[in-house]
């Protein structure tokens, strides 16, 4: 069991950030990784956040914002920001059917896809900032598990569209007892990282935010990895803000 659990867990972070070794996996293994969503939610959190709160730029938390930002990214290898980007880009085009889906498929980012990047970015770090201006860091290590986790959840909720591949595996591994088991870890390290109301806040607009996507999909016919990297970044927003709420 514990064999299984780890081998979940390395091929989740060979997929979702640089800490895993990078190799070929089977459909089995693709869908097995989302039942290590949180945990990898929580490395990365930990990762990130720990030379900040070991005293890191101290005295500087703008700088220390820029670093958090600029880690997670590059942790991740930017993997979520394009999916949210591509998530933007289509639904502020207000393109219907597979005109809205050559637009998220398109490498290229538009107008809306750039705005949402600045604001998403920016976002971050102005939140980040003032998180680390009255010295509760430990949000910083909450909202990487709260975006994961709102992923798996919609993935379990959504159907993936006819042409979808990669995200169709990644859907049919959110079962119920994914899910279950990832919000439950999620909100009992939110009561303990962040407090009961921030994690009620936490849960309240993670919800909106799956409902809003998922209505989307509804008109577009599916949910692709593009709406679970789009979600991993709104979680993470709204992990940030309802603290300071």
């Amino acid at each position: 069991m514990l064999t299984q659990l780890w081998s979940e867990y390395v091929a989740a972070l060979s997929f979702m950030t640089r800490l895993g070794p990078a190799r070929m996996y089977t459909s089995e293994e693709i869908a097995a990784t989302m039942r290590q969503f949180y945990t990898v939610g929580l490395t990365i959190g930990a990762l990130i956040t720990l030379p900040f709160a070991l005293g890191a730029f101290s005295n500087h938390p703008w700088i220390q914002a820029w670093l958090w930002v600029f880690l997670s990214i590059w942790v991740t290898r930017a993997l979520h920001w394009d999916g949210w980007a591509d998530i933007w880009d289509g639904w502020g085009s207000c393109a219907q059917g597979e005109r809205f889906w050559e637009i998220v498929k398109d490498s290229r980012v538009g107008a809306f896809g750039a705005i949402a990047m600045v604001i998403g970015i920016l976002g971050q770090t102005l939140l980040a900032h003032e998180l680390f201006a009255i010295n509760q860091w430990q949000v910083l290590i909450f909202a990487p598990i709260a975006g994961r986790v709102a992923a798996v959840i919609i993935g379990g909720l959504g159907n993936a569209p006819a042409a979808s591949t990669q995200g169709r595996l990644f859907l049919e591994g959110a079962t119920r007892t994914t899910i279950l088991i990832q919000t439950t870890l999620a909100i009992l390290t939110g009561f303990a990282l962040c407090g009961f109301l921030p994690t009620l806040y936490t849960v309240l607009l993670c919800a909106l935010l799956i409902w809003s996507y998922l209505r989307l999909a509804k008109q577009q016919g599916g949910i692709n990895g593009d709406f679970l990297g789009a979600t991993v970044i709104g979680g993470e927003l709204a992990a940030m803000l309802s603290f300071l709420m």
